[in-house]
């Protein structure tokens, strides 16, 4: 019970981290189904709110992450939560014309977000060192 209870916590904090950042920098007109009006609309966003997002994309998988870790206990959970997180950022770049390197931030920072969640959260095993 308290590994999905963990994975559903996680999930939460990272999607609502995630929510955050795109309600700070809100991008007008996403309704259009046009592909140029998106890629004019995605274009014009300030570098900050781009790095927003992609702050985003590192912080929300590594909160919950390391709430499903911390929770649960249980190392996959903090993985699943980073996957989840994954999904989501890639369906974000399928839907919109975002530049390459917020291609490359939307696969590559969740992961490493989970990563260091895990890092983090790691307890060593007896007789592990523990820098090792």
């Amino acid at each position: 019970m308290r590994k999905i209870l963990g994975i559903i916590l996680g999930i939460l904090v990272a999607l609502l981290i995630l929510w955050v950042a795109g309600y700070l920098y809100p991008v007008p007109d996403l309704e259009s189904a046009d592909p140029a009006a998106l890629a004019a609309v995605v274009g014009s966003m300030s570098m900050t709110a781009t790095l927003l997002v992609a702050l985003g994309w590192l912080v929300g998988p590594l909160a919950g992450a390391w709430l499903a870790l911390r929770v649960s206990d249980w190392r996959a959970a903090g993985w699943i939560v980073a996957l989840v997180v994954l999904v989501d950022s890639i369906a974000n770049i399928m839907t919109l014309p975002h530049p390459y390197w917020m291609q490359a931030c939307a696969v590559a920072l969740p992961l490493l977000g989970g990563a260091l969640a895990i890092r983090v959260h790691h307890k060593p095993y007896p007789g592990e060192p523990l820098l090792g």
